[in-house]
């Protein structure tokens, strides 16, 4: 697979140059909170959450005119987690193809491009257990329903 330090954003087709199958892909969403994010698969194509299901579509298409960059790098938080080999990223990625991922608190696509790269399941609760706090009565109980950082980001995200 490609490499695992977080090139610069350039171009989709300096990108696929450069990348290989089971890359996680990330595309940039100026203004926005978030980023989306994509798996490679192959001959151009990536699977990614598209609100509210998972496709198969050229990176041509899901970059548009923004800016992507290969990066295997960012999930620090899944070490003891090596990334599956490409053959296996590919067929998580693919098996799940037309299914209905999108939940706005927890499983957005950066959320599916860990699930694939990495075969586990990633609890967010804990990465915005801080976020939350700043949000909770004076009995520490959690008030919000939806984090509204994650929601406010996805909302920013399908504009």
């Amino acid at each position: 697979m490609g490499n695992c330090t977080p090139a610069k954003f350039t171009t989709y087709d300096q990108v696929l140059e450069r990348c290989a199958v089971g890359d996680l892909l990330e595309i940039d969403h100026p203004g926005s909170t978030f980023n989306h994010w994509a798996v490679y698969v192959g001959t151009g194509y990536v699977i990614h959450v598209r609100h509210p299901w998972i496709k198969r579509e050229h990176l041509s298409v899901v970059a548009g005119s923004r800016d992507v960059r290969i990066n295997n790098d960012k999930h620090s938080c899944m070490k003891g987690y090596p990334p599956l080999d490409a053959e296996e990223i590919v067929s998580t990625a693919e098996d799940q193809v037309g299914m209905d991922w999108y939940n706005m608190q927890f499983y957005g696509c950066e959320m599916f491009a860990i699930r694939c790269r990495y075969g586990v399941k990633v609890d967010l609760a804990h990465y915005y257990d801080q976020f939350d706090r700043q949000f909770s009565n004076t009995e520490g109980d959690v008030t919000s329903i939806i984090n509204p950082v994650v929601l406010y980001g996805h909302l920013q995200h399908e504009a």
